[in-house]
């Protein structure tokens, strides 16, 4: 799906850079809060998940991209010592950063940085591994952000996507996507005050994401192999996973 496409079908799915990053900026101050809440605390348990198709060890170093105030890279980091492991956060939005950088103590966090997901700023297989939770759905470009993703782990390692993600399970689903279009919004633009209305953007933006199989499909052209997939309780989240060739 290009961001093209998106922003033509409705207006909530312009995803042009500096728009995708005023909104994300004037949301981040309740941004952890509304995560928690509105996934009735079920986004701790995703990204555990996520962390274990990473497959994290013991000296690895690893990007957690569209990074936001950082709760996948704090997962990676539970588990090691200060110096077993290293952990990357990148993000184009500054205001989650700065909620980022505050969150843990000085040495067993994340390092931070500012990063765009389509120019990241490492060479080529710095990394054992890169996962993006809950972010890659708002790039601009997504091929050439799972390309750039791809670039950026070394051959062999892991490349892990955790997103939302239609539901179409009989009688949930229907349940689910009212939820999504009439109560979610509300109650996200209410507690963040997001005069952008964020969280009409996320409702659109979930709709029209590629699902399951399709999604695998773009990871396997921007050069991952091996990609599995499945979707994680109640339905409406999918977590993908692969190596690179």
């Amino acid at each position: 799906m290009s961001s093209k496409m998106a922003t033509v079908a409705h207006p909530f799915l312009d995803k042009e850079q500096r728009k995708i990053q005023g909104l994300f900026d004037s949301i981040a101050p309740r941004y952890d809060l509304l995560n928690h809440l509105l996934s009735f605390q079920l986004d701790r348990r995703w990204r555990r998940l996520a962390v274990g198709e990473l497959r994290p060890r013991r000296g690895g170093t690893y990007l957690d991209a569209c990074c936001g105030t950082g709760d996948l890279g704090f997962s990676l980091l539970r588990g090691f010592e200060r110096s077993e492991i290293r952990v990357i956060g990148a993000d184009f939005s500054l205001g989650m950063l700065k909620l980022a950088v505050r969150k843990g103590e000085e040495g067993s966090r994340p390092h931070f940085l500012a990063g765009d997901t389509l120019r990241l700023p490492f060479a080529d297989g710095t990394f054992d591994g890169a996962a993006v939770a809950f972010g890659i759905r708002n790039v601009e470009d997504l091929a050439g952000g799972l390309r750039e993703l791809t670039r950026v782990v070394r051959p062999g390692g892991r490349v892990v996507l955790l997103e939302f993600t239609p539901l179409h399970v009989p009688f949930v689903g229907p349940l689910f996507h009212f939820y999504l279009a009439k109560v979610l919004p509300r109650i996200g633009n209410w507690i963040s005050g997001s005069d952008e209305r964020a969280y009409s953007y996320l409702n659109e933006s979930i709709r029209r994401w590629p699902e399951g199989e399709a999604l695998s499909d773009q990871m396997r052209a921007a050069g991952v192999c091996a990609v599995r997939w499945r979707s994680l309780f109640p339905g409406n989240v999918a977590l993908h996973a692969g190596t690179r060739r």
